[in-house]
Parts: structure tokens; sequence; C-alpha cells
């Protein structure tokens, strides 16, 4: 979550604030709750930023989501996701189709898909918006922690059809067409659809 107040005269008041805030990481506990992650110096979550919109993605098809944050009167600020862990993952980029009768949007905006893998149901939305003014990457993207099979993945497209289907392997984008399932499978980076919003804005 990125922050920054909204009244710039607060760094000349003792209201316990500052106008540049820094960003919060919230550790989810599996039990309804949620845990601040303490920042560690010289990181990003040690910045104090005027921030106004976040866009998350994998910017450099790795399998780790990367923050772009937007500030208001200066330069967007990258969080570059660096964790050294060798968790599993996948990735989805979904086309609505080309042909047919009731046809979903060519970006699949709308979508939602299932995934089912290490004894765990995920699920994962096509949006085309989230932060303030920012665009998240496009693909849907799935952590399996240590798990190395994916058991199903279900796809509910805008259009009412429902298919489901099978990844092959980990650790890698697929992109899935309406209709047609995978028309394509690489590890070798693709172009994504995080946006960093106008800092002017």
């Amino acid at each position: 979550m990125v922050n920054g107040h909204v009244y710039p005269n607060v760094d000349q008041t003792d209201w316990g604030t500052t106008f540049a805030e820094r960003p919060l990481l919230f550790h989810n506990l599996r039990n309804g709750k949620f845990e601040v992650i303490p920042p560690v110096r010289g990181t990003g979550l040690a910045s104090l930023l005027t921030a106004r919109g976040a866009a998350f993605g994998d910017l450099f098809n790795d399998g780790k989501i990367d923050v772009v944050i937007n500030q208001l009167n200066h330069v967007p600020v990258l969080l570059r996701n660096v964790d050294s862990d060798a968790n599993h993952w996948v990735g989805l980029r979904l086309a609505g189709s080309m042909s047919g009768g009731k046809k979903s949007p060519r970006d699949a905006i709308g979508a939602v898909v299932y995934l089912t893998a290490g004894g765990l149901r995920q699920r994962a939305d096509v949006i085309s918006g989230g932060s303030y003014a920012s665009s998240n990457d496009l693909r849907v993207h799935f952590g399996l922690g240590t798990a190395i099979k994916i058991d199903s993945v279900e796809i509910h497209w805008p259009s009412g059809a429902v298919e489901t289907l099978g990844l092959p392997a980990v650790d890698r984008f697929y992109s899935v067409e309406e209709g047609r399932g995978i028309v394509a499978g690489a590890r070798e980076p693709q172009q994504t659809n995080l946006q960093a919003p106008d800092p002017h804005r």
C-alpha cells in the first residue's frame, strides 16, 4: 500500500506525520489477519514518498511481482522484487476470441481464472485498473510455493464461456486464447502492460 499525505504543510506541524510517507507491505497470515513487514534500511520500503498510485506486475519476467509507484511532483519509483526465494510460479496472458458468436474483449478484461496446485485453489482477475490512475500488468500471476505440478486451471471468460485446461510446466508464461486453449508458452521475456501513471497529474 502506498501513501502520501494530502496537505504539503503537514511537515510544519506537530501532528506526528509527514507529507511523504513510507509504502507498506503486509504479510497475509492466512487466519484473517495481516502483519506489517518492517522496512529495512536502504530498501524501497524505507523510502519516504509522496505516493499517489501504484502499478503491479512482473516487469522482468522472472516470476516476481514488481511495483511502480507514482509520486506527486516527482519521478516514479521502481520497487524491484529481488527476493532470492526459489518458489515456483506461472503466468497467463489471456486473449478473447477473434471469431465465433458471443465473444469476450480481446484484452480479456473481466475474465476470472481459478488455479489449483499444491492443495490450494487460487483466484486471479483480469482488471483494467487498480490503484489511483494506475494500470497493472494484464497477465494473471500465480505463486505456487514449492508445488511443481498444476492440478487444474479454470477460466471464466467475460462472454460466459468456461474453459478448463492443463499447463505442462511451471515457472513460465502461457498465452491462452478463448476457445483455442494454449497458443504459446515460453520462458522468454514478453512485453507487459504495466504502466506508470503520469507523475504530473
